[in-house]
C-alpha cells in the first residue's frame, strides 16, 4: 500500500505464517529474520506478529479437557489403524498405550 501499512488481509496472513513458524519449532530470532527479509518489516512489526500469532496458538488449545482428550484418543486410534494397516504393529501397541494412559486406564 502506498502509506507503508498492510492490509487487513496481508496482516492476517502474516500473523498466520508466524502461527505456523511457531508452530513447527521456529524460533524468535528466526521468525524475526524471516519477516524481515520477506516482508521488509522491521523487528518491532514481527515482534507484534509473533504476539498476535501466540494469541492464535493460545485459542488453538483453549479447548474443555473432556474435549481435547477426546480429540487425542481419536488422533492416536487413527495412528494405530494406519499403523496396523502397515504392519507397524510396534507403532499401533505404542498408540495403544498412550490412549490407555491419556484414558487414565494405566499410568
Amino acid at each position: 500500500m502506498a502509506n507503508g501499512r498492510t492490509s487487513k488481509n496481508e496482516h492476517e496472513f502474516r500473523v498466520n505464517k508466524v502461527a505456523n513458524l511457531l508452530s513447527v519449532g521456529t524460533v524468535r530470532s528466526e521468525i524475526i529474520h524471516f519477516g524481515s527479509s520477506e516482508w521488509g518489516v522491521s523487528q518491532r512489526t514481527v515482534e507484534n506478529y509473533i504476539q498476535s500469532a501466540r494469541e492464535i496458538l493460545k485459542q488453538d488449545f483453549d479447548v474443555d479437557r473432556r474435549q481435547f482428550t477426546a480429540e487425542v484418543l481419536a488422533q492416536y486410534a487413527s495412528l494405530a489403524k494406519e499403523a496396523r494397516k502397515s504392519g507397524q504393529l510396534t507403532v499401533a501397541l505404542g498408540c495403544i498405550n498412550s490412549m490407555a494412559k491419556v484414558g487414565q486406564v494405566m499410568t
